[in-house]
């Protein structure tokens, strides 16, 4: 029986949800899951290492192994080849923008599996093994536009530069996300200090400070009182602190 992610064509998942889900590893392009029968394959456009393309309706998938020449006898390749009579169930996921799963439905292998040439995650040039798989029944879930190509023709005359011009668009990308982001400093607004007048009519009230006790206000100068206490004499005092910190009471 096939197994059903209960995936809709097209859907966007997060890993951790196909982990979840197909009850496979969370790294790497072929996850093979027995409790749930199915192979996941995962061809991912961010990274850069695998040169997938579509020809004529078809991935071309390349296989695992990440330096030296790849075997078609070995781990998840040996699945994919016998996936048309080995029972396995084979499910195909884009990764167009990094995190993004987008699930491309049910495949099969169309053709048989044929060697090329790719750079390895080291540099160096190996043989790898490229699958002709197609989403059965065929969808018009979102593939990436560079590495789309009406037929074999079309990728020969324009696909010999795409994965280089592909990797060139994402370091660009990278870089215009990974530069800092200048915040101004916005100054607080200037607000005049409100200039502070003691009405002159004061001279002659009665005040009763805090610690000085009662006294007459006998001058002004300016913002300064001359208080005359009855108990500490004469005491010059700020007319803007004693009212800001209540220190006298008019009586």
């Amino acid at each position: 029986m096939l197994f059903d992610p209960g995936l809709k064509i097209g859907q966007i998942i997060k890993n951790k949800d196909l982990v979840a889900i197909f009850k496979c590893g969370n790294m790497g392009g072929m996850r093979r899951s027995k409790s749930t029968g199915t192979l996941v394959l995962v061809s991912d456009y961010t990274k850069g290492l695998y040169h997938d393309k579509w020809i004529g309706g078809v991935l071309h998938y390349t296989g695992m192994g990440k330096t030296g020449d790849q075997d078609i006898r070995w781990a998840q390749n040996a699945t994919l080849a016998a996936c048309g009579e080995n029972g396995v169930d084979v499910h195909l996921f884009e990764v167009i923008d990094v995190g993004e799963y987008v699930y491309c439905g049910r495949i099969a292998l169309v053709d048989e599996p044929y060697v090329a040439i790719q750079p390895g995650e080291d540099g160096n040039d190996r043989k790898v093994w490229m699958f002709p798989i197609r989403p059965v029944p065929e969808n018009n879930v979102k593939k990436p536009p560079m590495f789309v190509f009406r037929d074999m023709e079309d990728y020969l005359a324009h696909g010999a530069n795409v994965d280089a011009e592909y990797q060139k668009r994402m370091s660009e990308k990278k870089n215009t996300f990974s530069k800092p982001t200048t915040v101004p400093v916005l100054e607080p607004p200037c607000i005049p200090k409100m200039e502070v007048i003691v009405p002159p009519e004061l001279v002659g009230r009665k005040v009763k400070h805090k610690s000085y006790g009662e006294g007459i206000i006998t001058g002004i100068s300016g913002v300064v009182l001359t208080v005359l206490f009855s108990s500490m004499g004469e005491k010059k005092l700020s007319y803007e602190v004693c009212i800001k910190n209540r220190l006298i009471e008019f009586l």
